[in-house]
């Protein structure tokens, strides 16, 4: 019995993490937000005092790359912040609660708040959803504006004016690729999300059981 409550416990260890991300989603959404508004507020600003005009072409291509390391620095400290709340996660700490005695296992599954652990489960799948779909946009955001960039900088050099016929090309090119780079973490996220539905349904019946031998007892 030991060693399946052990499990068990590991799983709630995992929760936890999930429901830090949740937690710390809001502070996540604005650093990143706020990044690519500044990176919107720095285009937007040029072109209203028309400094690409009075920019060589040289300079506009290293301004505009510039420009889109901020969502890039958003996007890194926003990560950095999620793994930072998710390490700040005490695991393990039923471990020396835990034994070969009947009672002392007993006790760790009777202390388990099943209600607010299965809403930890709702509301940790919803949040990790919704932090995975945020880093994948701005990666394909940060692909879609480097690969266009990238022409207009090309057509400014060849062609001395920018030529925007290219740009949907390179933007479903770097869609593209961003998918088939990130399909292997695409994939992961979405069976960590399906093993989360599948948990909430086994945690459901263990806590009926459980609470129907309480009341038998």
């Amino acid at each position: 019995m030991a060693s399946k409550v052990a499990e068990l416990m590991e799983t709630l260890d995992q929760i936890k993490k999930y429901t830090a991300v949740t937690k710390s989603l809001k502070k996540f959404g604005l650093i990143v937000v706020g990044s690519v508004t500044v990176f919107f507020a720095i285009l937007t600003l040029f072109e209203t005092l028309e400094v690409d005009h009075m920019l060589n072409t040289t300079w506009f291509i290293v301004v505009a790359f510039l420009s889109l390391l901020i969502p890039i620095a958003g996007l890194l400290g926003g990560m950095l912040f999620i793994r930072k709340q998710i390490n700040s996660v005490k695991e393990g700490e039923w471990r020396k609660e835990i034994s070969s005695s009947f009672s002392s296992n007993l006790k760790l599954l009777v202390d388990v708040d099943w209600a607010k652990t299965l809403d930890d489960i709702s509301n940790g799948r919803f949040g990790y959803a919704v932090y995975s779909i945020i880093k994948f946009g701005v990666y394909i955001f940060v692909a879609v504006t480097a690969f266009e960039l990238f022409w207009n900088g090309l057509t400014l050099i060849l062609l001395d004016t920018i030529v925007s016929a290219g740009a949907i090309f390179w933007g479903l090119f770097a869609v593209l690729l961003v998918v088939l780079v990130l399909a292997k973490d695409i994939v992961q996220r979405y069976r960590e999300l399906r093993s989360l539905d599948a948990l909430v349904w086994e945690l459901r019946w263990l806590s009926f059981e459980f609470g129907r031998a309480e009341f038998q007892t």
